[in-house]
């Protein structure tokens, strides 16, 4: 994996076509719209995210929009996984990856290069507490159904924890919110394949919490498995 630097503080990575990087506040609202779609098909599919169904593209788009003001504060990051692919017509105009329609370079080999899809994302929180400026916090690692057993989860984990490093983070926690309380490990629906995911990439597992969640769909009410991992 070769690792360049994007901006002053900020990376991205690029491995078999696909480019991992942290966002710019200015390119943020852009990218709204690809990250509401990754969002609802995760809750459609029933994927615990703490929001039930019926969610809309708008109810996904609120979430991202009001997260918008830390992300221009340096407060919190999106890290996003993308791959832009080559299609075989004349005359083309490469979309560059956080593909700004303002900003289109010629293409070559009289291919076109199609704007960027974004294939995944998660946010890495940076504490706010006085007593906590060492951790950063883990949440909404979301890939597309269509481009899992890619290890694109893993890529964008590992380019999280690069720039948490970055912020002095030394112990990355999960960030989750549910009536105001917030719990401070990094949680997933337990007996998913997400837990194995976690376990396998070294986190370390620190308990079970029954019946703590409900099933986006209403049916059920699911269990949690916390996590944390010392960088």
């Amino acid at each position: 994996m070769r690792t360049t630097s994007m901006t002053s503080n900020s990376n991205f990575y690029t491995t078999e076509g696909i480019t991992l990087k942290v966002c710019p506040p200015s390119l943020y609202r852009s990218i709204i719209p690809e990250l509401a779609v990754l969002l609802k098909s995760c809750v459609d599919s029933n994927v615990t995210m703490n929001f039930i169904q019926p969610f809309s593209l708008e109810d996904a788009s609120e979430f991202w929009l009001s997260a918008e003001d830390n992300v221009m504060q340096g407060k919190q990051f999106v890290v996003i996984a993308q791959e832009a692919k080559e299609k075989p017509e004349p005359k083309a105009q490469a979309g560059g990856l956080l593909h700004d329609p303002s900003d289109q370079q010629e293409g070559t080999d009289d291919h076109v290069i199609e704007p960027p899809v974004i294939l995944g994302c998660v946010i890495l929180y940076l504490s706010q507490l006085p007593n906590a400026k060492h951790r950063g916090e883990v949440g909404k690692l979301i890939v597309g159904k269509e481009h899992r057993k890619r290890g694109i989860g893993k890529m964008l984990l590992s380019c999280l924890e690069d720039e948490a490093r970055e912020h002095g983070r030394t112990i990355l926690q999960y960030r989750k919110s549910a009536n105001h309380v917030e719990f401070k490990v990094l949680d997933t629906q337990t007996g998913s394949g997400a837990e194995l995911f976690y376990e396998h990439i070294g986190y370390t597992k620190v308990g079970v919490i029954p019946d703590v969640t409900m099933a986006p769909d209403g049916t059920q009410y699911t269990s949690c498995t916390f996590f944390y991992k010392k960088l």
